[in-house]
């Protein structure tokens, strides 16, 4: 089991002959109210962290109504505490041994624990049980012998889930941890099946969870809303994790008829999220459209999908339904069989704001397959929408593409043209470009261009260019020493001849000081009027 500040739970282990002591002795010092709170707090994911030491002792906080420090003596239980106002053994120590056990072992384990402590249940019977963790339950339900032997059809799994744990969201106040146990628990009915099977009902219980934790986000008041979508999005982020991981691990021409069942239901939860309207938790689409591009390897499925969105389309569809995620799927099925023009026709129809995240990709693939004339067809296609709604925020992976397109094909003019076209908004893309294609001349008629002063280039990137080409410095600091001498102050002389001193350094590293020579008897001559310049000159040691 995952709980709230597992990342600071220590992975190390008690003595193990001690689970079964430590177990007996919750049982005698606790009665079963408590066993039943703690266990509760347990499945509420309120342990924030667990420590143990090599001397067998354990160490938690616990989230109760205020924070609590738990110390369990494993050897020598009587002398465990907690810094609660509870007098005696507590809820709170209870909660820290079904944590530990739910880390070390499985969540199932400490359900097991839990059922004998309050007499209801046999280890051996536990394996069998589909119960989820109800404190106030006296009975254990048997799971079905066709969810045992993983013959369930996965519509029936989701059935049962439902009615088992379709109510969690509700608990879901302040937190989804709740649900952690919850995965646990579904996830472990399907530890001892194939591999390939067990991948596909693991998908199908991450996806119930992440429904259930919608549902509850949803529940809540809209002036909280943002704070409980962050802190939800961030527990069940590595939940999503998972699921892409799963979702890749998929055979789709290996895979039987029983496991296509599987695959159309995931698919199913996907593509229906996606298709609401409305505020999501989750990233529906992204979901569903990592599964379309897994899936179309096999080419029935793929003939078959794409005939239903075709069909859908062509239906009158509700306006509750996301008619931009309907094109855009067709789109990315065209783009799939390498049909770009049709695939670009279907992604037009979507505002290119929210398209656009999954057309970039595209561009990129076809970059990688070396395909320049579908590569020149994305990237005209991304200009005409970008140009007339051009920002710093909605050009950046369209300049990335450019400059990606520029060291593989530098043979193609447009690349620049398209970033000199964005300007002001690519300067720096456009500059760190130049600069790594070693293209000094035109990265200083760019500064020239934008009236960037040297003082606001970086030292790195002067360094490397008075290094490799200190002539296209030159006309910088040109231009930065007539500004300052324009200053008519001391302080801008001072500074105009710093500049002069740098040029001169660039003069010599070209090896031309005879038009440095001339250079600053015509700055000396021409400004033969400004006293105080003159004498920051002669201060310089640049004239005599």
């Amino acid at each position: 089991m995952e709980a709230k500040g597992s990342e600071n739970m220590c992975a190390s282990h008690i003595n193990n002959g001690l689970y079964a002591v430590l177990e007996q002795h919750i049982k005698k010092y606790c009665d079963t109210a408590v066993i039943k709170r703690g266990y509760q707090y347990y499945q509420d994911g309120l342990v924030e962290s667990i420590r143990t030491s090599e001397f067998n002792a354990m160490y938690g906080i616990v989230n109760g109504t205020n924070i609590y420090a738990v110390v369990l003596d494993t050897e020598h239980f009587q002398y465990s505490s907690c810094s609660c106002p509870f007098e005696g053994h507590c809820k709170h120590m209870a909660a820290v041994f079904f944590q530990y056990c739910s880390m070390q072992q499985s969540h199932l384990y400490a359900q097991g624990a839990y059922f004998r402590m309050l007499g209801l249940q046999s280890a051996a019977e536990l394996a069998a049980s589909s119960q989820g963790p109800n404190p106030e339950t006296t009975e254990v339900e048997q799971l079905p012998l066709e969810i045992a032997d993983a013959k369930l059809k996965p519509m029936d799994w989701l059935e049962w889930m439902d009615n088992k744990y379709g109510e969690t969201w509700k608990r879901c106040r302040n937190s989804i941890h709740p649900l952690i146990p919850i995965l646990s628990s579904l996830k472990g009915m399907a530890k001892d099946w194939d591999k390939p099977l067990q991948r596909l009902h693991w998908s199908v219980s991450i996806l119930f969870v992440l429904e259930q934790a919608e549902r509850a986000l949803h529940s809540v008041d809209s002036f909280s809303r943002y704070y409980h979508e962050v802190s939800y999005s961030r527990l069940a982020e590595p939940w999503l994790e998972s699921l892409y991981s799963y979702i890749d691990e998929f055979e789709p021409n290996r895979m039987n008829e029983e496991e296509w069942e599987w695959v159309d239901v995931i698919y199913g939860i996907c593509k229906g999220n996606a298709l609401r309207t409305g505020d999501q938790l989750i990233d529906w689409t992204a979901v569903s459209f990592a599964i379309i591009e897994k899936c179309s390897e096999n080419r029935s499925w793929y003939d078959q999908e794409l005939s239903k969105l075709l069909q859908e389309e062509a239906d009158a569809l509700a306006e509750s339904t996301n008619t931009a995620y309907l094109h855009a799927s067709i789109g990315l099925f065209y783009f799939l069989d390498m049909r770009d023009e049709q695939a670009i026709a279907y992604f037009s129809k979507v505002k290119f704001e929210r398209s656009q995240k999954i057309m970039y990709p595209c561009a990129a693939k076809r970059m990688e397959e070396q395909k320049w004339e579908l590569v020149l067809l994305w990237m005209s296609f991304f200009y005409e929408r970008i140009y007339p709604i051009r920002s710093p925020r909605n050009v950046g992976v369209f300049l990335t593409l450019c400059r990606r397109g520029d060291k593989d094909r530098p043979d193609l003019s447009l690349w620049n043209e398209y970033m000199l076209a964005l300007l002001p908004h690519s300067y720096y893309e456009l500059s760190e470009h130049l600069v790594d294609q070693s293209a000094y001349r035109e990265w200083a008629d760019l500064q020239l261009l934008m009236g960037i002063a040297i003082d606001d280039i970086d030292t790195q990137t002067l360094r490397e260019i008075s290094k490799n080409a200190p002539r296209a410095l030159m006309p910088l600091y040109h231009q930065s020493i007539d500004a300052f001498i324009q200053t008519r102050n001391r302080q801008g002389y001072r500074m105009a001849v710093k500049g002069l001193k740098k040029l001169e350094k660039l003069y010599k590293a070209d090896k031309d000081m005879t038009r440095w020579n001339s250079y600053i008897q015509g700055i000396a001559h021409k400004h033969q009027r400004l006293r105080a310049f003159q004498e920051e000159l002669w201060k310089g040691k640049l004239i005599t």
